[in-house]
């Protein structure tokens, strides 16, 4: 019974008979990520994208399959690929919102600095069937695994 609830979720997404096509709520989600994700943000804007993109992703819960068929069904697979971009975005905004600095491709307006005292980490996110994403960290390793090479020192970027 290991895969019985893969192959159950399939047959749910497959047999989804709600009111909103795949790509009407992909390019909501494109939009909303464009609109409250783009590489220069604030907290604020980040905010808003959650709040919105947890709604977008419970209206997958309506998604519309028109081709029920098990050979070359790209309804289905369009479908599970948005219900993974849906869980990816969410985990990108929500870990996003919370970080509050400014790091490689991490603008944040309000937060133009580097802060490695508190955010010199690796965050990790969980989202749920709800949209809520679960965030947690764990420490950057600095050493080198082994002594052919060396520690790169960290330093700020400049551009």
């Amino acid at each position: 019974g290991a895969g019985d609830q893969a192959i159950a979720h399939l047959d749910r997404v497959r047999h989804a008979d709600g009111s909103r096509p795949t790509a009407e709520i992909r390019v909501e989600m494109q939009q909303l990520m464009r609109d409250h994700a783009a590489v220069f943000r604030t907290g604020k804007v980040l905010g808003e994208g959650v709040a919105k993109l947890k709604a977008t992703l419970q209206s997958f819960n309506d998604v519309k399959i028109s081709d029920r068929s098990l050979i070359w069904n790209t309804d289905l697979i369009e479908s599970l690929e948005l219900e993974n971009l849906l869980s990816q975005a969410m985990a990108t905004l929500a870990s996003a919102a919370v970080r509050e600095e400014s790091r490689g491709a991490h603008a944040r307006e309000d937060f133009p600095d580097r802060d490695d005292d508190n955010w010199l980490k690796h965050s990790m996110a969980w989202v749920d069937e709800a949209g809520d994403a679960r965030l947690a960290y764990r420490p950057v390793r600095l050493e080198t695994m082994t002594d052919e090479v060396e520690t790169v020192a960290l330093k700020q970027r400049v551009y």
